[in-house]
């Protein structure tokens, strides 16, 4: 009776360990990449050049009583003088089941410009505009801050936590202490 027992015990812990393995195997690719877009001016829509564009990736891990959420990797790029940018695709797996990249948090900044929007399109969902983002690219419309506050939003949002190497970011700071400046602030 107790060999009957620990066959059943091992085929039940047999059976739970194949199943974590095929959620992880089954679990949908994350978007990888490369995230293209072209960023213009919301009452022009002409094209901006030397728009900041941060991309922040942050690794999620299984944690007692919460799940670790940790800095992993940002990118830097910089808008051409057709708006233009592309973040670079990345592999977002992480090394165990129970890891998971999470990204790109993105953030747009040009001094003297509010916060970020994808153009409308037909299709307009949250979800369909990132998909398109992380494939065949989208237009990101980008409207001038009308008051001092907010420019002061905008510029509270720049700015990764401190988890971010500064390094990794020298044309943000650069454009948030040339913010900074022009609003009469201490810069960086």
């Amino acid at each position: 009776m107790r060999t009957i027992r620990k066959h059943y015990w091992v085929s039940g812990l047999v059976i739970v360990a194949l199943a974590g393995l095929a959620v992880g195997l089954l679990r949908p690719t994350p978007l990888a990449g490369p995230w293209r877009a072209q960023i213009v001016d919301a009452e022009t829509g002409q094209p901006l050049e030397a728009v900041i564009v941060l991309a922040l990736w942050d690794k999620r891990s299984f944690g007692w009583p919460h799940p670790d959420r940790n800095y992993h990797d940002i990118d830097e790029v910089v808008s051409d003088k057709d708006g233009r940018i592309v973040i670079p695709a990345r592999d977002t797996s992480g090394r165990h089941p129970f890891e998971k990249i999470i990204g790109p948090l993105v953030t747009v900044f040009k001094p003297g410009y509010a916060n970020w929007r994808f153009q409308s399109t037909p299709e307009g969902s949250v979800k369909a505009n990132w998909e398109r983002f992380a494939r065949e690219g989208v237009v990101i419309v980008v409207p001038r801050a009308k008051t001092r506050d907010e420019r002061l939003h905008m510029l509270s949002l720049v700015l990764p936590g401190m988890e971010v190497p500064i390094e990794k970011i020298p044309r943000a700071l650069a454009a948030y202490n040339q913010e900074s400046i022009h609003l009469g602030l201490q810069p960086r």
